[in-house]
């Protein structure tokens, strides 16, 4: 990207402008402008359980007006107190055993609706802090074609954790000793055992008059490149996340993967670090999103 090109986007997105593409060869197969008055369910599916996505988190998923919403232009997913009953283990199945979460929020996919392999997957959103409060937006394999996590990989587009909690300096990040980091993640199988291994970068997230930025990426066979308000801030390619036992490929990274955002509060990343564990006063807690769009190249 040119230096040039980075500006005019960094600046196109502060303003609240749509995706800007330095090529002539994308074009737009797929968006959500939450313009309506509710989730577009022919392209979402709210989920609804306690499973703690793996992670140890807090809340449960809840389909609910204070949980999930589309107003005023805007998709909201707000964490709140309140106590929910749901699925233990929703990988399960629908008849597995219950539980009670002290928390409830909102989490919507588009996982049997919409994929797509390859491409450059954006949104514009506005991400709430506090400690214990883990927005994200992420992408995860349609099918586990290469078996159950992590072998089948997942690539993490936007999270942020404990925004404004105590931070130790961190190069340029963590400025006034707060938490002011986004990361872009991918992860898979280090070896055939199937050993978790991970790439991840983050870079401070700017203020904004309307705390709104574009979170993005670009994803092909040769690389994965994390995007924040139009600027390269981190790549990964193939010899980064190539098994120890393999050569280097677009495996797993090569599949159709669908779309997820949720916002979470508590798990084991957010607890463990800043003022760790969770902060009730942070509550309730929304994530905005203005919109998600995912361009492909023409004939790629």
């Amino acid at each position: 990207m040119s230096r040039s090109f980075a500006a005019f986007a960094l600046c196109a997105a502060l303003l609240g402008a749509g995706p800007v593409h330095a090529q002539d060869d994308w074009t737009l197969v797929w968006s959500d402008e939450f313009n309506g008055t509710a989730l577009d369910a022919a392209k979402w599916t709210p989920a609804a359980d306690c499973g703690g996505g793996g992670n140890d988190e807090r809340q449960c998923y809840v389909v609910s007006p204070e949980t999930l919403s589309v107003k005023d232009g805007a998709l909201r997913l707000t964490a709140i107190k309140r106590k929910t009953r749901g699925l233990a283990n929703p990988w399960a199945g629908p008849t597995g055993p219950m539980k009670t979460g002290d928390y409830a929020s909102g989490k919507i996919v588009t996982q049997g609706k919409f994929s797509w392999r390859y491409g450059r997957v954006e949104a514009r959103a506005r991400v709430p802090g506090g400690q214990g409060v883990w927005p994200a937006i992420w992408m995860m394999p349609e099918l586990s074609t290469y078996g159950g996590w992590p072998r089948s990989g997942e690539i993490d587009i936007l999270e942020t954790v404990n925004l404004g909690a105590p931070c130790p300096p961190v190069g340029e990040a963590c400025a006034d000793s707060r938490e002011d980091r986004v990361f872009g993640t991918i992860h898979f199988a280090g070896d055939v055992a199937g050993a978790h291994k991970q790439v991840s970068a983050s870079t401070p997230l700017p203020a904004a008059p309307d705390g709104f930025h574009v979170y993005g990426v670009e994803w092909s066979p040769e690389a994965i490149v994390w995007f924040l308000d139009g600027r390269e801030y981190a790549r990964a390619t193939p010899g980064d996340w190539k098994r120890d036992d393999q050569p280097a490929g677009a495996a797993p990274f090569d599949q159709p993967f669908h779309l997820i955002i949720n916002l979470a509060f508590g798990g084991r990343w957010p607890e463990s670090v800043n003022a760790k564990g969770i902060d009730e006063s942070a509550l309730p807690a929304t994530l905005e999103v203005d919109w998600v769009r995912v361009s492909q190249r023409i004939g790629g």
